[in-house]
């Protein structure tokens, strides 16, 4: 490995799984690792300052996504309270002692997974080509659409992961399980963040799905902040080379 950027320890525990989009697999051991296995070499590394460009945009999609789920609840007559994550999906707090499963965060994610099929289905029914657009978006749509298959299954066993973790008996005296909850948790408001910027993108471009769309963004934002209730020091919490300084 040498001539090669020294890798960043630990890096690839709180990541997305999402190498195609990472900014780091230069310095990721995890996968020169793969890539070796694989064959394919540095083939990603070339790529990683455009990763890095590509976030930064979706990052500008996210404020857009916040100012227009403020605009949607102003429309509607939706409270800011009914925002918060106290009332969004239960009273959060008083149910940790329920299976992670069962927990009214991981059941939402659930919830949003069925709401992205039936929103696709019904777009589908829409169009003349006969292809989904899943895996036949239109070109201007294409990268939003491949954040929201990313993370489409990605929101509910990372959830979950963190709530077992929170769950468990022995998590309030263990500081190591505490911190890798709210790194796990804060990998889903990451995931989250990105799906909000991405259902942003796409409203408007489907005038006959716009209602559905809406939804999306509420129920998403929701989520979002069930998850900060649930895990406060999630946002906080420092992923090595991607929230930590590294040379």
């Amino acid at each position: 490995m040498s001539g090669e950027p020294e890798p960043i320890q630990g890096i690839h525990i709180y990541c997305d799984r999402w190498c195609e989009r990472c900014a780091y697999t230069s310095r990721c051991l995890q996968f020169r690792l793969e890539a070796e296995e694989r064959g394919a070499g540095d083939a990603l590394q070339n790529f990683d300052a455009l990763n890095l460009q590509f976030w930064q945009e979706m990052g500008v999609a996210l404020v857009q996504a916040m100012r227009l789920i403020r605009e949607i609840a102003a429309r509607e007559g939706i409270e800011a309270e009914d925002l918060q994550g106290e009332t969004a999906f239960g009273e959060l707090p008083g149910s940790l002692h329920r299976d992670a499963r069962e927990h009214p965060c991981a059941s939402a994610a659930l919830v949003y997974a069925g709401m992205v099929n039936e929103w696709f289905a019904a777009a589908d029914e829409l169009t003349d080509t006969g292809e989904s657009l899943l895996t036949h978006p239109p070109h201007v749509l294409e990268e939003s659409i491949q954040v929201i298959r990313h993370y489409h299954y990605f929101i509910y066993p990372k959830i979950v992961r963190a709530l077992e973790g929170r769950l468990g008996e022995k998590a309030v005296s263990d500081r190591g399980i505490e911190a890798d909850c709210s790194g796990t948790a804060k990998v889903v408001l990451i995931a989250i963040d990105r799906s909000l910027a991405a259902w942003s993108l796409l409203y408007g471009e489907y005038p006959a799905q716009e209602d559905n769309t809406l939804s999306i963004l509420l129920h998403l934002d929701r989520l979002r902040r069930s998850v900060e209730v649930v895990f406060p020091e999630a946002r906080t919490f420092i992923r090595q080379g991607f929230d930590a300084p590294h040379p």
